[in-house]
């Protein structure tokens, strides 16, 4: 039987397996701990509540057994006035991690915690705040982050950002960080893309797998191992004890480009549930979120599935998708595009098999669609080469990221919505990133695309998702997405509907840490993709210009214009890119973190960069450039409009020129 709130003053307190303290427990053990811990990946809150909180730990002793740890909770830093004082249960069944949900607080308010053992061993100090009133109208600060592969880069952006803050009026200051995935990489490659050596290495794994490529976890001591490497970390440690999190996964939490249970290395698709669950119960343990506590939402904590598992009980394991509030101004919507995802829409070769430099935009968009292509006429074959090739969407339903399930709850959710603003915690950009390869003279090419794991791969549904809010009549709906390993900014419209109105602005942040995608693009357009060197790059006195962006921004044949030329004046009298139409800025060699604010006028965003993120940070990392952002709030009927980019510091090319 757990403690209600009325019976410990407002305190859930349970291990990750829902070994939530009893009362027989709290009477029986009204001393200190006896054994003392170590708690060497510090203490963490997450999705506060205008009454609650989730507070974490790990607390490890030097024998495994199970042990009693003190959660202390104070209105003071100094913990002069404790106001909660709770002795909990963990043991090795949960890697010893602890999830104590304490609710009966005070909204907008900034609370101390900390965890004590036996023998004064005692964690770090964490503080974390409430959320607002859901009445209360105030402006609000938040940081959002992706990507922090701990082998690429140190996390320099984080000891920057902690820095930054504590320079902040009264006010000002980050008030929560949005985690949009990619908290830790499942995989440890042996080297950079370009074969130069990593900045530092995850230990030898429990157990792993290992290739000619890399290193991958496939079990639970793998996937725990990976949580304690990466907050071993003094910066993300620190940052975790600063502010509550809200967290949600992309793919490395569990396997690279992975759809449900599936894992896609090397276009080999295999099936594996028993490795989803061990991931999703790394997930549960290490990052504190509300989940089972949201009343009426459908989230819920993680259960292992009792005998034999398959995709559907894995998938089961542990839902995350989530609605959180934050004063009147903002609702925040948290999605999975991973557990309910439908197969990649091509196979990764018939794009090569058809003649074809990359997959077209047509291609995707017949494939995707499936069974409901132009109306329920899809062709029988494509397009492409021959026009044999049979069309691989014949008889298939429409792909989806979200699954039917969440995308009702997530329509649903957004109509319903009273905030001021709707938030979509999004791990995928929705902003349009296509080649306008239709513009290259003297050539039979069609509009591309170069990633179909992201939103471009799924046309069909994103359609449906902006179709729905201009019907549903919703206004000021932001994406902050991650995933890309880039900054980006756009405003979002229905891709097949040329009179259709942006609905939604995306802000896309590059990765605190992971290898920028520039790079990747780099690799592919000097080796397999060569002959597309010229709308990826520029060789000068000075090294490589990353003409890359001036293809997504002003078009490939603004591109190549410059590539030829040097002329940068004109290839912007070529642009702008219309397949990209509503795209204002992306950086591909970028590392680094966004934040925001929401008022009740308008969204500023800022996409901050990072110098390089190789070296370890001392002190921590140096800005190189910000780029700035307004978004004039705007209602049902209305179009999302975007001002900026506006920069301070050294900005990427092609907008070197225009510093402010």
């Amino acid at each position: 039987m757990p403690i209600t709130r009325r019976e410990l003053v407002g305190l859930l307190s349970s291990s990750t397996f829902f070994l939530t303290v009893s009362p027989h427990l709290a009477a029986d053990n009204p001393g200190p701990p006896r054994t003392p811990l170590r708690f060497a990946q510090g203490v963490a809150s997450g999705d506060p509540q205008p009454d609650a909180v989730m507070l974490w730990t790990r607390a490890e002793p030097e024998t495994a057994m199970p042990v009693e740890v003190l959660l202390e909770v104070s209105s003071d830093e100094d913990f002069s006035d404790i106001i909660l004082s709770s002795q909990l249960a963990t043991g090795p069944e949960s890697d010893y991690t602890v999830r104590a949900y304490v609710d009966g607080l005070a909204p907008e308010r900034y609370y101390y915690y900390r965890f004590r053992g036996g023998a004064d061993t005692v964690s770090r100090t964490g503080r974390t705040r409430t959320a607002p009133d859901p009445a209360t109208g105030r402006a609000v600060n938040l940081a959002f982050v992706s990507c922090q592969s701990y082998e690429q880069g140190y996390f320099g952006a984080w000891a920057r950002m902690i820095e930054e803050d504590r320079a902040k009026a009264a006010g000002e200051e980050i008030e929560f960080v949005l985690h949009l995935g990619d908290f830790i990489y499942e995989r440890c490659w042996n080297s950079f893309v370009d074969g130069s050596e990593l900045a530092r290495r995850v230990p030898a794994f429990p157990d792993g797998m290992t290739t000619d490529k890399n290193r991958y976890a496939v079990s639970l001591a793998d996937y725990r191992h990976l949580y304690k490497v990466y907050l071993s970390d003094p910066h993300l440690q620190e940052a975790r004890a600063r502010w509550p999190f809200i967290v949600t996964w992309d793919d490395h939490e569990y396997s690279n480009d992975n759809y449900q249970s599936v894992s896609t290395y090397d276009h080999a698709f295999k099936t594996d549930p028993v490795r989803k669950i061990d991931a999703n119960q790394a997930w549960f343990e290490f990052i504190p979120a509300i989940l089972d506590e949201l009343a009426g939402q459908p989230g819920h904590g993680f259960r292992r599935p009792a005998g034999t598992s398959d995709n559907d009980s894995a998938v089961d394991s542990l839902c995350i998708y989530r609605r959180l509030r934050w004063g009147s101004y903002l609702d925040i919507l948290l999605t999975d595009l991973r557990s309910y995802r439908s197969a990649p829409c091509l196979d990764s070769d018939l794009a090569e098999q058809l003649g074809l430099p990359l997959e077209t935009v047509r291609l995707v968009e017949i494939a995707d669609a499936g069974s409901a292509y132009d109306g329920g006429n899809p062709p029988a074959t494509l397009p492409y080469g021959d026009g044999t090739v049979p069309n691989p969407g014949l008889g298939r339903e429409p792909g989806t990221m979200l699954g039917r399930g969440q995308r009702d709850w997530f329509l649903d959710t957004l109509e319903s919505s009273t905030a001021r603003w709707k938030l979509w915690g999004n791990p995928i950009p929705i902003m349009p990133l296509r080649l306008d390869m239709s513009d290259l003279p003297f050539t039979d090419y069609e509009d591309s695309i170069f990633n179909i794991d992201g939103w471009e791969g799924f046309p069909y549904e994103l359609n449906l998702l902006l179709g729905e809010i201009a019907r549903r009549e919703v206004g000021a709906v932001v994406s902050l997405s991650g995933d890309h390993h880039m900054h980006g900014a756009a405003t979002v419209r229905h891709r097949q509907r040329r009179d259709a109105a942006p609905v939604a602005v995306d802000f896309a942040v590059a990765g605190i840490s992971s290898s920028p995608v520039y790079g990747d693009i780099l690799a592919a357009a000097r080796g397999s993709h060569g002959g597309f060197g010229d709308l990826v790059y520029k060789e000068t006195d000075d090294g490589l210009l990353p003409v890359w962006h001036t293809s997504m921004v002003d078009g490939v044949f603004a591109a190549y214009a410059y590539a030829k030329t040097g002329w940068d004046s004109l290839a912007s009298w070529l642009g702008p890119n219309e397949a990209n139409e509503g795209l204002k800025f992306v950086d591909t060699t970028a590392n680094g973190y966004g934040l925001a604010t929401f008022d009740e006028a308008e969204l500023r965003v800022s996409l901050v960069t990072v110098r390089d993120v190789r070296n370890a940070p001392e002190p921590p990392a140096v800005v190189k450039s910000v780029a700035r952002f307004r978004v004039p709030h705007w209602t049902a009927g209305e179009a999302a409009k975007m001002e900026g980019p506006e920069f301070e510091g050294q900005p990427p090319f092609p907008w070197a020129t225009t510093v402010v």
